[in-house]
């Protein structure tokens, strides 16, 4: 009795360990899918709860968003590695994101999220981390320079251009243009020719 008993709960673990890798599996298979359908700008409404599964951002991320658009965009870094953005809003002419990253090299996907440097202009130096980042990426799949504008003004005249580095366990800024004075009579709105800024 004692040895049927053994049998049936060690047949009990195989098939509780053979339907998690599945589920594993299943899982990769299905956030490859969605990646690769937002690359192919395929991107479905319904991929957003899908990714939230593994993702699981905050409810005030939810909450703020109410567009009917995925919100998702993902920058590949290579074949397995991508960095994926979830909008929380659009706002009036650029939004707030959050961002993760995802690795795919193994059957169950691995993800961070991304904390992006704080910089203090009475300081010049970077003062905490946020993860909730406002602005524009400009970057398409570089890990070394993830470039992100982020404007003071509907104009276009005022704001900054910061470029991060990923690469390491955490990011840093490695290049910073800026034009703070949202009230200067000069507007430029090429970004390329604010003030480059030498952070501490």
């Amino acid at each position: 009795m004692k040895t049927n008993n053994k049998n049936l709960y060690n047949s009990l673990i195989i098939t509780l360990f053979l339907f998690g890798s599945a589920c594993a599996d299943d899982n990769s298979s299905k956030l490859q899918n969605i990646i690769d359908s937002s690359l192919k700008n395929k991107s479905k409404q319904t991929d957003r709860a899908d990714i939230r599964k593994t993702l699981q951002w905050p409810t005030s991320c939810e909450e703020r968003f109410n567009f009917p658009t995925s919100g998702l965009t993902f920058f590949k870094q290579s074949n397995d590695q991508y960095i994926a953005q979830i909008t929380c809003t659009y706002g009036s002419y650029q939004g707030m994101s959050l961002f993760y990253k995802i690795n795919l090299s193994k059957n169950l996907p691995t993800t961070t999220q991304i904390k992006l440097p704080t910089y203090n202009s009475k300081s010049n130096s970077v003062s905490g981390y946020s993860s909730e980042i406002w602005g524009n990426v400009l970057t398409t799949s570089t890990v070394k320079e993830f470039n992100i504008l982020n404007l003071y003004s509907g104009y276009g005249h005022c704001g900054s251009l910061t470029t991060y580095d990923l690469s390491g366990k955490l990011p840093k800024i490695i290049k910073l243009k800026m034009q703070s004075d949202c009230d200067t009579k000069e507007k430029i709105r090429d970004y390329n020719k604010w003030k480059a800024i030498k952070v501490k």
